[in-house]
């Protein structure tokens, strides 16, 4: 074989391992945690604690048993293979992990655009609290699992978001349930954020956790008002807002479940938090501004408090 016949050889041997590298990768997400049982009821342990969410029961929590929850947990999809989980396998678990949503705390959102804001505005559970500040959500959240189909874990590699169909497999069937619990649990004054700029419209209806189990799971008689927020990036034109075709669509839903809501555009006390990374965005300046104002209002205090004091000395002289 010449040279260059070895060479062309080698290349083609090159892109075929890159290819089945690829075919193999694709859609491919990190396997279970080799330690997920220990990392599972030491988040436990610190939850009940009382030091992941000051706002939770204590003496409610103090009746879990985190080593009995992972038990519940992992015999819905240890051993399985990774898409043959439903929902419905997660309920013992959910029922049994699940604790008191404080009256008027509950956070709702739709589409992973609006996510980080989302937990920025709740404060770690002291302003609001998402899905991933109960019990249930932070023992899960951020991991990836699966079974083998053997008897055993996925250690090597899982399904990725949706990868086995919506809301079906080991993780995303997880979230499904626990989602449809967090908002039964829900009461009082709820809210909802959503991003301007999402393509689609910023409320949906297809393969949307929040629609499919969390909006049909809402208990009319327990919630009061549902504030929608639909919130622009500050590096972003807001692309739909409170009258637009998709948010329309649902308040019809909210009115024929009876269930009252305001609906606000970028509301100020959610956009300082989108200002946070970005604080030189011309958006932003009136944070700024503000500060100008209240150095320049201590000055004249200052001067005012000098001059009174100058004449107050004159006069007791």
């Amino acid at each position: 074989m010449s040279k260059t016949s070895s060479e062309a050889g080698s290349l083609v041997v090159v892109a075929c391992c890159c290819l089945v590298l690829f075919i193999v990768g694709a859609g491919a997400a990190p396997g279970t945690p080799s330690a997920f049982r220990d990392i599972f009821i030491g988040r436990c342990e610190d939850y009940k604690l009382g030091g992941i969410n000051k706002l939770a029961d204590l003496s409610e929590l103090s009746s879990k048993n985190c080593s009995e929850l992972w038990e519940l947990f992992s015999v819905a999809w240890l051993g399985k293979e990774p898409c043959d989980v439903e929902p419905n396998d997660y309920k013992d678990f959910v029922e049994s992990a699940s604790i008191t949503i404080p009256k008027d705390m509950s956070n709702f959102w739709d589409g992973w655009d609006i996510y980080d804001t989302v937990r920025s505005y709740s404060r770690e559970g002291q302003r609001t609290w998402t899905l991933d500040y109960t019990l249930i959500g932070y023992l899960i959240n951020g991991f990836y699992f699966c079974g083998d189909g053997k008897g055993g874990v996925n250690t090597e590699s899982c399904p990725d978001d949706g990868e086995c169909g919506f809301a079906v497999g080991a993780v995303d069937a997880f979230w499904a349930e626990a989602s449809k619990h967090f908002s039964i649990s829900a009461e009082g004054l709820s809210r909802v954020f959503f991003n301007s700029s999402r393509p689609g419209g910023p409320f949906q209806t297809e393969e949307s956790f929040f629609s499919e189990f969390e909006l049909c799971n809402l208990t009319p008689e327990k919630i009061s008002l549902m504030d929608i927020y639909v919130l622009t990036d500050v590096r972003q034109s807001p692309q739909h807002d409170c009258d637009s075709v998709s948010i329309n669509n649902l308040k019809s839903i909210l009115d024929s479940k009876s269930i009252p809501y305001n609906c606000w555009d970028n509301p100020r006390d959610v956009f300082h938090q989108l200002c946070i990374d970005y604080d030189d965005h011309e958006d932003c300046t009136f944070l700024n501004d503000d500060g100008a104002v209240h150095k320049q209002s201590f000055f004249l205090i200052t001067c005012i408090a000098f001059i009174v004091l100058q004449f107050t000395t004159k006069d007791t002289s």
